[in-house]
């Protein structure tokens, strides 16, 4: 089990006038911050409640994944392509994927979608791009839902790198000081769907996503369903990440581990398909479904 930690102490700090003068100090902030610590420590995974996101902005966000997601119509998904020009855009076999399990002929079993930093200019990478062909309220709501959706994750991480700064004792402000996560950052959001597999054997581990380490600083996930799995070393067995409502999933990259001199840990980590109970058989053949559908919000720092 990883940690859960309840992080309203630090999201109620009055943070727009912060500085290194703030005296924050209390007994339920203090638990906070030890409990992050010991997190980043020993798993470099954890799950964090009361965390101050718009319950309707993440459903908005969820509602506008699931209808791009479900379109049947290709064309829609491939409007925006991801290119070497444009590192955002739909993506439904996973290149990085094919390198890594090349050896295996396992790919990932997964669709994708991104989008960039709200500024161009300032973070130096290519202006957002959005399907047209959802017609024009269903691209206004699409394109709405993920820009709310993303600006909430961008406060998200402000509190939380926050969190980490004290944690590492240094002054709450020290990630963000001197336009650090400015707009000028590069954090991508991506909109992940894991669709309907046909397998043989639904006791077999089905991988969705292959084992990884994050290379950012951290992660922010919302998931709908359960399948994360971790590895705390390369001798241990995997490990399920619980699927909680009402939570997001933070875990660390490498960029993280490095910043903290390897005191913090960035882990190996998968996605696998999980049998929900529902699966049925294939009418073409024996194979069975697995009734497996599960979207995922997240922002990549």
């Amino acid at each position: 089990m990883i940690p859960i930690i309840d992080i309203s102490p630090l999201v109620s700090l009055d943070c727009n006038d912060c500085n290194s003068d703030s005296k924050v100090a209390t007994a339920e902030l203090d638990n906070v911050i030890k409990a992050i610590r010991d997190a980043c420590s020993t798993v470099g995974f954890f799950a964090i409640t009361n965390h101050g996101v718009d319950t309707a902005t993440i459903n908005n966000a969820w509602k506008a994944s699931q209808e791009f997601f479900d379109s049947d119509t290709v064309s829609i998904k491939q409007s925006v392509p991801m290119t070497e020009d444009y590192p955002y855009g739909y993506e439904n076999i996973e290149m990085l994927g094919i390198e890594r399990n090349k050896e295996s002929a396992t790919i990932d079993s997964k669709e994708t979608f991104s989008i960039g930093p709200a500024d161009a200019a300032k973070s130096n990478m290519p202006p957002r791009k959005f399907p047209s062909s959802l017609g024009s309220s269903g691209s206004s709501r699409f394109e709405e839902a993920l820009t709310n959706y993303y600006s909430a994750m961008e406060h998200l991480a402000k509190v939380l790198f926050r969190g980490f700064a004290m944690a590492l004792s240094e002054d709450m402000q020290w990630f963000l000081q001197e336009g650090r996560f400015d707009d000028g950052h590069q954090c991508a959001l991506r909109i992940l769907n894991y669709p309907q597999i046909r397998v043989d054997d639904v006791n077999k581990v089905h991988i969705r996503a292959g084992a990884h380490t994050d290379y950012g600083a951290m992660t922010i996930l919302k998931s709908g369903g359960p399948g994360l799995q971790l590895q705390l070393s390369k001798d241990s067995t995997w490990i399920d990440v619980p699927h909680l409502e009402d939570s997001f999933i933070i875990n660390l990259g490498d960029l993280m581990q490095r910043w903290t001199n390897d005191s913090w840990k960035s882990t190996l980590h998968r996605v696998v398909a999980v049998d929900d109970g529902n699966n049925r058989d294939d009418e073409s053949g024996g194979e069975k479904v697995l009734e497996v559908h599960v979207d995922n919000l997240l922002l990549s720092l």
